[in-house]
């Protein structure tokens, strides 16, 4: 497989982005030419409410994707939403379906097939509309001073664990990816913002609290997790954990033994952007040993900035082609489209 693919296409194969990145728009409800992924053979698309107005607009949009990914000969799209349930129920929002439970709802009950439920509702309609990637369920524990709004299943570890287990059994049935997030947790804020996410945890504390749902998930073969952005500053002084060669290559891949696919958080968000130069937060991700560059601010600038890292030897076509080999196997294994 990697002996067809250009350069270009294995560091674009990491990207998923919106719509809009690939046709410079500033809304993307319908593909507008059949020229979307000419310049850049991203890996996949991530929508978004504006994105999505009636049920057939969106299979139609989904199939454009597919189908101008195919026409380009690249390997089968992710399509990407955020659908946890509850608040963050993106696509059930804009159609107007009945919303599943949210995590918080169904932690109160501790009802392990409650979760499944949701896992398999949700999947039920996603994969009928074209999206086979959710970025669900949440992995986090909440602890006492965890950031209202946010969604967790409890404060119990364990009981987050089976929850999310139950959850992405049903997601992954009816044949959407699941993503465990957000680790190394963030379930914890000294600074209760998320322009900046401060987390006061030592590693050793989260050993045996926060990082047993990810444990769990890596034992069962999660397909994906999400990194945060969280500064964990009693583990690595100051630099965002998506970023940290020590939190993704050293506790994730190293301790943990997780050998599936690392994605970044959103690279839009202020906490990274507020420590790197545009494009730099890409090639910083890939070092520490992320595999998916989530929502890259300026597409063109990251893909350039990986580029350049590469040929000043800064970074190497062998570390890119281990993250396209561990995208490629989960989109084999989920059945993302033909190969």
């Amino acid at each position: 497989m990697m002996r067809r693919m250009s350069d270009l296409e294995k560091i674009c194969q990491l990207f998923i982005v919106s719509p809009e990145a690939l046709t410079g728009e500033t809304r993307t409800a319908a593909l507008s030419n059949d020229h979307t992924f000419a310049q850049y053979p991203v890996g996949g698309v991530m929508l978004f409410g504006q994105n999505i107005e009636s049920e057939q607009q969106l299979r139609n949009l989904t199939a454009q994707l597919r189908a101008q990914a195919a026409a380009a000969r690249l390997y089968p799209l992710f399509i990407a939403v955020d659908e946890e349930g509850g608040l963050v129920s993106r696509v059930a929002n804009k159609l107007g379906y009945d919303l599943a439970p949210s995590p918080n709802e169904i932690g109160k009950t501790g009802d392990e097939a409650q979760a499944y439920t949701a896992g398999q509702y949700i999947s039920g309609y996603l994969a009928p509309l074209g999206v086979n990637l959710c970025f669900a369920p949440p992995a986090d524990t909440a602890l006492d001073d965890y950031i209202d709004g946010m969604q967790y299943y409890g404060e119990d570890p364990a009981l987050v664990s089976r929850l999310a287990f139950a959850m992405a059994k049903g997601l992954r049935e009816g044949g959407v990816v699941p993503c465990y997030s957000h680790f190394p947790g963030r379930g914890s804020f000294e600074g209760v913002t998320l322009k900046k996410l401060s987390i006061k945890r030592t590693a050793d504390e989260m050993r045996n609290s926060e990082w047993i749902p990810f444990r769990d998930g890596i034992r069962d073969n999660i397909e994906m997790i999400m990194v945060s952005h969280g500064l964990f500053r009693l583990i690595e002084d100051d630099m965002p954990a998506s970023t940290s060669n020590r939190v993704v290559n050293g506790l994730l891949r190293g301790e943990l033994g997780y050998q599936g696919v690392v994605v970044t958080d959103s690279l839009r968000m202020n906490a990274v952007t507020s420590n790197y130069k545009t494009g730099q937060e890409c090639v910083a991700a890939l070092k520490a040993g992320a595999d998916i560059l989530l929502l890259p601010p300026d597409l063109g600038r990251a893909v350039r900035a990986i580029q350049t890292a590469v040929s000043q030897g800064d970074l190497s076509m062998q570390r890119i082609e281990e993250s396209v080999i561990r995208i490629l196997a989960v989109k084999i294994r989920m059945n993302v489209g033909s190969f």
